[in-house]
C-alpha cells in the first residue's frame, strides 16, 4: 500500500526562476492573496507559454489558443499544489501544464504528442506523477497524526498486509470504521483501535482486525479525510471508485 515506486528525479528547472520562486510560492499558499497570485502568473507568462508552444509542437496564439488559457489556469493549480521541498515549483507547474494539456487534447479527440524529451522523464504518464507529487503533503500529515498514536510509519510499511485479498478486506472495514460516527469518536479520544467494538457492529473477525490493527487504523484515519488524494489512492487499491 504505502511502499511507492520509485520514478526518476524531476530534473530542477532552472530557466527564468528566481532563486527564491519557491519560498514565494510557499508563502503564497499561506495567504491564497488574490493580487499575489495575478503578479506571479503574469511575471511567469514567458515560461507558461515557452511549455505550452512546447509540449504542443507549434506557435501558441494567447488571443485565441485554447491551450495558452489551459496553460494559466494549470499553473496556478501547479501554485496550489506545490509541496515545498519536492523538487523545483517550475519542475512541478510544467508537470501539471502538460497533464492538462493531454486531457484536453483526448477531451478534443486531437492528434498531439507531447514534447517532453526536454523534461528527461522515465515514462509520458504526466497524471500518474503529478498526483504522486500532490501527494506528498498527504503522507507528511498522515505520519505525523500516526505518530500521535505511537505508530511510526516504518511500522506502517512493515505491517501491510502481503496478501491483496486481505488489503482489499482490511481497506474495506476501515472505510465503514471510517463512516461510524461512535467508532471514530473512540479511536480518536483513546487513540487506538476498538478492536472488539469493530468486530461486534461490523460482524467481522476480531482476529482480523487485531492483526491488521496499524494497517487498518492508518487507511481509517486516510478515509476519514475524503477529500485526500491518499484516500482516491485507496480507492483504487479496493477496486472501487467511492
Amino acid at each position: 500500500m504505502f511502499a511507492w515506486p520509485v520514478k526518476k528525479p524531476v530534473p530542477q528547472d532552472n530557466e527564468t526562476a528566481e532563486p527564491d520562486l519557491d519560498t514565494r510560492i510557499a508563502a503564497w499558499q499561506r495567504t491564497q492573496d488574490v493580487t499575489a497570485a495575478d503578479r506571479l502568473i503574469t511575471a511567469y507568462q514567458p515560461f507558461i507559454r515557452k511549455t505550452v508552444a512546447s509540449l504542443s509542437g507549434r506557435y501558441i496564439d494567447t488571443a485565441n489558443d485554447e491551450e495558452w488559457s489551459i496553460g494559466l489556469a494549470a499553473f496556478y493549480e501547479a501554485m496550489q499544489r506545490f509541496v515545498p521541498g519536492k523538487g523545483s515549483f517550475l519542475s512541478f507547474a510544467r508537470l501539471v501544464i502538460a497533464s492538462r494539456l493531454k486531457t484536453y487534447w483526448q477531451q478534443e479527440h486531437k492528434t498531439r504528442t507531447l514534447n517532453l524529451d526536454d523534461m528527461e522523464l522515465a515514462e509520458n504518464d504526466v497524471d500518474r506523477l503529478a498526483r504522486e507529487l500532490s501527494m506528498a503533503d498527504d503522507i507528511r500529515r498522515l505520519a505525523a497524526e500516526l505518530y500521535s498514536y505511537g505508530i511510526l510509519f516504518s511500522d506502517l510499511v512493515q505491517s501491510t498486509p502481503k496478501h491483496q485479498d486481505t488489503r482489499q478486506n482490511v481497506l474495506a472495514i476501515a472505510k465503514t470504521v471510517s463512516h461510524d460516527d461512535e467508532l471514530m469518536a473512540v479511536i480518536r479520544q483513546k487513540k487506538r483501535l476498538p478492536v472488539q467494538k469493530i468486530a461486534t457492529k461490523l460482524a467481522v473477525s476480531a482476529k482480523v482486525v487485531k492483526r491488521n490493527r496499524i494497517y487498518l487504523l492508518a487507511a481509517t484515519l486516510v478515509y476519514s479525510q475524503p477529500d485526500s488524494e491518499v484516500a482516491a489512492w485507496l480507492d483504487e487499491v479496493r477496486g472501487h471508485k467511492a
